[in-house]
């Protein structure tokens, strides 16, 4: 990776030397200066704004920093710790526990800060004229030209990008069908043959590059290795020797020796004194014109030497420009600068400059069938199999700055993207909290990534042109520049322009090309393009993947809630609140259910992970294990703690287990059924009631009256003097005498 001081004295960024270049040389610088004057102006205009790029570049300086535990509870830094582990290990529980645990650790830490930097990136583009911060880093690309045969837009950019990806992908699906195959004998169980890839199978923390993957996927093992990583390690190869070597290289093509100063002021071993320092490897130029560095935690292996070719590359081309002003001073786009990192390395990965190290044994004879298989193979799981990483990652970001994916789905489309763009599944449910893309340098340290892809497509435009210049013939896999000053000074020639004219014509100066074409790369790959496509026949494998298949469905419950059924107008909305609400109710639930079985397991919100979230609230979740959040708990457990606790959740959201449904999981108890009910029936019930109950009283009384009544005529005249006639009196109140 190229990196830039900020330190530059302002007085070598004056116009003194331009009057020796080209008027349109004059326009370019001028343009490059008032775009970066402004762009840094408007960027630092708040406080809120150096607070932002102040904790962003803090914690791009801390990212190797971050200490994860294992499952053996051995705590490890990303590198060399954490980065062996998923080179290395063919554990499952292992890496995902790894994997993991680097999201939470970087990603959603990041996740405010880097919702911070979108708004404030995209702010300082729009006030230089850009439509977002994605079409500024695509202005790299840009050339001012009058001749339409050289103009080329940030559209077309774009455009050409899509359209390589498609050129290139029915070669990728043919690697990523035979590695497939690979990995689920490697993990029987865990990969669907026609599924896409686990991430964290892939061979690095990122499923970048799957360069790691050569020792389960070598096509003839039978063959001599030509990774020599244990060979440079028996024949006592340093670190030293290895940049050593990489300089012989470039001095044999007619290229720089590095100055002196390289080798006192570099860093190429990562410190033992205790320093904290990124280790990521970069190539810097400090300004000066005579003061180049790389900063590289070095390792002796075959991956590292290659990329200490790649990085002198870099000090090569700085080098070459040294001279030009200080605005001028850069690759003719970003892609370049990388491309030319990229060719050494193909020069110096062949079996042929392997054997002339002393790498390969004198006896070693190259064939061109099984051993040029394994080669092939071994250039595309770092080649090939990083090109739809690299284009879905742009790709993402792009329409995040354009505001096309919005905040509240970034891992939703990260991860549909991932599977559609890369045949790449998330190995457990992601939901908003995350924030997978800046848990990768390049990403939290703001740098631009489509860089890698133009650069694929470059270095083998450039490869071909060179070897054409060194008079290869036969394979181009197979050419190795070492030694052939032609080549090289075609390559310097081209170095030199700097950024002094536009991509374009630099591009035809090497190559003849004035744009990017896939047809190198695929010629450089197609006799193992062939063999695939024989080989996945044979064993009648899948070519491509499906979407709807993960890991973790098979554990997943799906849960629907009806909260307007419910409620009706007084329905809550459901939010990361209500979310959070349920998740809590769901890690009690867990406590209780394991605590009936005598075990006590701390389950928390953080346990419970949901996915597939849709707008008519419905989701999927599964439990983790407290202990290792990389295993999950059977869902027939997760099912017999929710019936055992289904009251209590249901409580908690006013709703029961029709509003709140958890799919294939059958009621405790049945709700009760409530009719509805007219009032004017209950008013004619109630008077019918009463008229019957009066009408009931009053027969009952008649009937217990009837015996009393007596009729008794009085003989006697009615006394008009009021005198009481004793001949009438009550029956009942008459005396007898015996």
């Amino acid at each position: 990776m190229l990196n830039y001081p900020i330190f530059q004295q302002t007085s070598d960024m004056g116009f003194n030397y331009l009057p020796v270049y080209s008027s349109l040389s004059v326009s370019i610088t001028l343009h490059s200066c008032i775009n970066i004057r402004n762009l840094i102006i408007s960027y630092l205009e708040t406080h809120q704004s150096q607070i932002v790029f102040i904790s962003i570049k803090w914690s791009t300086f801390t990212f190797d920093q971050r200490r994860l535990c294992s499952v053996s509870d051995l705590c490890l830094s990303l590198f060399p710790g954490l980065e062996d582990v998923m080179a290395n290990s063919r554990k499952y529980g292992e890496r995902l526990h790894v994997w993991e645990g680097w999201r939470r650790q970087v990603g959603q830490r990041m996740r405010p800060l880097y919702e911070d930097y979108v708004d404030l990136k995209n702010e300082a583009a729009k006030l230089n004229g850009f439509e977002d911060y994605g079409a500024y880093w695509r202005y790299n690309y840009e050339t001012i030209e009058d001749d339409a045969l050289y103009k080329y837009t940030g559209d077309q950019l774009m455009d050409d990008v899509r359209s390589i990806y498609q050129q290139i992908l029915p070669l990728y699906k043919e690697l990523h069908a035979y590695v497939r195959a690979k990995l689920m004998e490697t993990y029987p169980g865990h990969i669907d043959s026609d599924g896409p890839l686990p991430a964290h199978l892939l061979g690095d923390m990122w499923g970048r590059f799957w360069s790691n993957l050569y020792p389960l996927t070598v096509p003839f093992p039978d063959k001599p290795d030509i990774d020599v990583s244990n060979t440079m390690v028996a024949k006592g190869w340093t670190e030293e020797r290895m940049f050593k070597e990489a300089e012989k290289f470039f001095m044999s093509v007619g290229l720089y020796k590095m100055f002196d100063n390289f080798w006192t002021n570099s860093m190429l071993v990562k410190p033992e004194d205790g320093r904290k320092v990124v280790c990521h490897p970069t190539a810097w130029d400090m300004g000066n014109r005579e003061d180049f560095r790389i900063k590289m935690c070095t390792l002796v292996n075959m991956d590292h030497f290659l990329t200490v070719h790649h990085e002198m590359g870099h000090n090569q081309y700085q080098m070459a420009y040294r001279n030009l002003s200080y605005l001028l001073r850069d690759g003719a786009n970003e892609g370049f600068h990388e491309a030319v990192g990229e060719i050494m390395s193909l020069s110096a990965a062949t079996p042929k400059h392997l054997q002339s190290v002393d790498l390969l044994p004198a006896d070693f004879v190259y064939d061109n069938g099984n051993t040029d298989i394994n080669f092939l193979l071994k250039q595309a799981l770092t080649i090939v199999a990083t090109l739809p990483f690299t284009y879905m990652l742009e790709e993402w970001r792009w329409q995040v700055f354009a505001g096309n994916i919005t905040k509240d789905e970034w891992m939703e489309r990260w991860w549909e993207m991932k599977r559609e763009l890369v045949g790449v599944v998330e190995p457990l449910p992601r939901d908003e909290s995350y924030c997978d893309p800046p848990a990768l340098f390049h990403v939290s340290g703001d740098y631009s990534f489509i860089r890698y892809f133009t650069r694929t497509i470059y270095q083998f435009q450039f490869q071909k042109a060179l070897c054409d210049a060194a008079g290869h013939t036969g394979a181009l896999s197979s050419c190795d520049i070492t030694g052939s000053t032609a080549a090289g000074t075609k390559l310097r020639n081209m170095l030199e322009l700097g950024r002094s004219q536009s991509w374009t014509r630099a591009l035809q100066t090497i190559s003849g090309d004035v744009k990017m074409d896939a047809r190198p790369l695929l010629d450089y790959f197609q006799k193992l393009h062939e063999w695939l496509e024989v080989e996945n026949q044979k064993h009648g494998r899948t070519i491509g993947w499906r979407t709807d298949r993960d890991p973790f469905s098979e554990n997943a419950i799906t849960v629907r809630l009806s909260l307007k059924a419910a409620m009706g107008d007084e329905a809550y909305s459901w939010n990361d609140n209500e979310l959070y609400l349920f998740k809590s109710n769901i890690a009690y639930a867990m406590r209780q259910y394991y605590s009936q079985k005598n075990q006590s397991i701390h389950f928390t919100a953080e346990n419970i992970l949901n996915s597939n979230p849709t707008p008519r609230i419905s989701f999927d979740f599964v439990v983790t294990d407290p202990a290792s959040p990389s295993i999950f708990i059977p869902k027939s457990e997760v099912e017999a703690a929710i019936r055992s606790s289904r009251g209590r959740i249901n409580g908690a959201f006013k709703l029961d287990d029709k509003t709140l449904e958890f799919v294939d999981i059958m009621p405790t108890l049945a709700p009760l059924v409530q009719q509805p009910v007219e009032v004017w029936l209950v008013v004619f019930g109630v008077v019918m009631g009463i008229v019957v109950l009066i009408g009931v009283y009053l027969i009952i009384s008649g009937i217990r009256e009837k015996p009393k009544e007596v009729t008794a005529e009085n003989p006697y005249s009615a006394d008009a003097d009021g005198h009481s006639n004793k001949a009438y009196e009550d029956s009942e109140s008459e005396l007898t005498g015996f």
